[in-house]
Parts: structure tokens; sequence; C-alpha cells
């Protein structure tokens, strides 16, 4: 009984921790190698925004997700130009998500 209670303690606080999370993640689409072409489905990570300068854990997301978005805007505002390549059509997408790298 008392490994049960633990365990569904050690849960709790577990599942807190990850709702409270103050990270966010700056992703990217990329160009399959193979074929050349563009790949909307690659996730790429790009930078972890994870900061805690501030006192509550709303606060720090919030300042992370800001710094998160201000460099979405930057990268994509200065997409590469490939002159005569087969890249300069090519728009790669940023994105930020919640939490840390993920697959």
């Amino acid at each position: 009984m008392k490994k049960l209670l633990a365990a569904l303690f050690l849960g709790i606080i577990c599942s807190c921790a990850i709702e409270g999370s103050a990270e966010f993640t700056l992703y990217r689409t990329g160009i399959d190698m193979p074929t050349q072409k563009h790949d909307e489905t690659l996730r790429i990570g790009i930078a972890t925004f994870d900061l805690l300068p501030l006192k509550s854990v709303e606060d720090n997301a919030k300042y992370n997700l800001a710094n998160c978005e201000f460099a979405q805007e930057l990268f994509s505002a200065s997409q590469p130009h490939y002159r005569g390549s087969i890249y300069s059509t090519i728009k790669v997408k940023y994105w930020c998500e919640k939490g840390r790298f993920k697959k």
C-alpha cells in the first residue's frame, strides 16, 4: 500500500512539473536531402528558450514565448535566397511549441 501511495504521489508531482513548464522551442521545416525537396513534415529544432528570470512560472512562460516568437519573426524575415539553385523557391516555415525539443 505504501508503494502504491508513493507511486501515485510521484505521478502527481511529475504531472504538475510538466504542466507548469516555462520552456518553448523554436522549430523549422527543412529539405529532404535524398530528394532535394522541401519537406514540411520535418521538425528541426533550432533553439530552446528556458530562462527563469521572473518569479512565477506563468511570467517565465510568457517571457520565453515572447523571445521564441521574436526569433521566429527574425528567422522568417531573413529567409536565405539561393540564386540560380533548386532552393531559390523554398520557403522554410518556423514555429514555436511549448516544452523542450521533441522529435
